[in-house]
């Protein structure tokens, strides 16, 4: 067997397991928001922002935010955003009130209620 051949087959096994070492370890959550409230449209904007600027948030997981109202929004952020025309959504997680976040905390959902953009960052560094 060639040795460059054996050494590449070995370099490309120890690259996926650290892949897919860090992609089991990614937190992933949710926020459930109406945009039609202003107050709730400035934290989506905010977190937006934040997670636009750090590298580090963005590397830990991924923050999808849902608008539950009538009024959709453009998807032209860093953050993803789902309209939730239909309910679909509403209907899967039951946020009680708004704005309200969902995560996978040690292999348990959780959903709370958000005042501002340090809980989120909590969730996405798995606190």
């Amino acid at each position: 067997m060639n040795r460059p051949w054996l050494f590449g087959i070995l370099l490309f096994l120890c690259i996926f397991k650290t892949a897919a070492g860090k992609a089991q370890g990614r937190v992933e959550c949710f926020v459930f928001i109406d945009a039609a409230i202003p107050a709730q449209l400035a934290l989506f904007k905010h977190f937006n922002r934040e997670y636009y600027s750090s590298p580090t948030l963005q590397q830990l997981g991924s923050m999808t935010f849902i608008n539950i109202g009538l009024q959709p929004l453009a998807n032209t952020t860093t953050v993803p955003l789902i309209n939730d025309t239909t309910g679909i959504w509403v209907r899967k997680f039951k946020p009680q009130s708004l704005p309200a976040m969902f995560s996978m905390h040690q292999g348990k959902p959780v959903l709370q209620a958000l005042k501002d953009t340090r809980e989120m960052r909590q969730c996405l560094q798995g606190q």
